[in-house]
């Protein structure tokens, strides 16, 4: 028995590794929604200059968050019970979510290219709207005001297009013809320096998210093995008793012969 003493301590051991490596996971899903959602809300600022593409990480890292809570909770039930099928599905979710982290990285990477071209035809094409379209002109004017810039790549961008230059380019609000309060940088560098750094949290968030799940897939998979190994030598253990417990039995009961009785007329 001492090989099923051995295993048993060993399936403990695995198990809390595995409870641990659960409540790292919640840990994790609430700092994927913390970070999608902060990225999305930023992003929100800015819509009218970005593609929905740019959403689409951060949206997937809020699910993958989400997703991680159940599969977390999957995983101690398999533990408690000493399931080899939920833990074994516990680690196949985990490799699933493991692909779409990774596909969320490599995508949230492959947008910082071609950025900079990206944000100035859009803010381009925005400008053009700003005295048709409400929403350009919030738009313009909340970025102009809360990153402290003017225009595309300066002010020059509102007096090529003919447009007054607005009083959100101005350091003084209220000194809006007055040159010398002109905010002199562009919004385009800042817009993209903003995404960029987002998009860079992003990435490198879900791939240490992506490290932290392989040890978990690590620990189901041992987990599994030790179930595996303490059932079998259990099934072992009861067979061989019930050959023990029979051969005993036989032993101390051996059957019985029963002789024939010769009949009376043969006396």
């Amino acid at each position: 028995m001492p090989y099923t003493a051995d295993l048993n301590v060993s399936m403990k051991c695995v198990k809390y590794m595995l409870f641990v490596a659960n409540f790292m996971f919640v840990m994790i899903g609430f700092l994927l929604i913390s970070i999608g959602t902060t990225i999305q809300m930023i992003y929100g600022d800015f819509e009218v200059f970005m593609e929905n593409r740019y959403f689409s990480p951060a949206a997937l890292c809020v699910a993958i968050g989400i997703i991680i809570f159940f599969i977390a909770l999957l995983g101690c039930v398999g533990a408690l019970k000493e399931s080899t099928c939920l833990v074994n599905t516990y680690a196949f979710c985990l490799f699933i979510i493991l692909i779409l982290e990774l596909s969320s990285a490599i995508a949230t990477y492959s947008m910082r290219n071609n950025l900079t071209n990206t944000l100035k035809i859009n803010m381009e094409y925005s400008i053009d709207k700003y005295n048709a379209s409400n929403n350009d002109e919030y738009a313009w004017n909340y970025m102009q005001r809360n990153l402290r810039c003017c225009g595309i790549n300066n002010s020059d961008d509102w007096v090529n297009k003919n447009i007054s230059i607005p009083h959100t380019c101005y350091n003084c609000e209220t000194c809006n013809t007055d040159p010398s309060f002109l905010i002199k940088g562009g919004c385009l560098d800042k817009l993209t320096y903003i995404v960029s750094e987002c998009a860079m949290l992003l990435g490198v968030g879900t791939l240490c998210v992506s490290f932290i799940q392989i040890l978990g897939i690590f620990f189901a998979n041992l987990l599994a093995k030790s179930i595996r190994a303490i059932k079998t030598e259990m099934l072992v253990v009861r067979e061989e008793n019930r050959q023990r417990i029979y051969k005993h039995w036989a032993e101390n009961n051996p059957p019985k012969v029963d002789l024939p009785v010769p009949a009376s007329s043969e006396a």
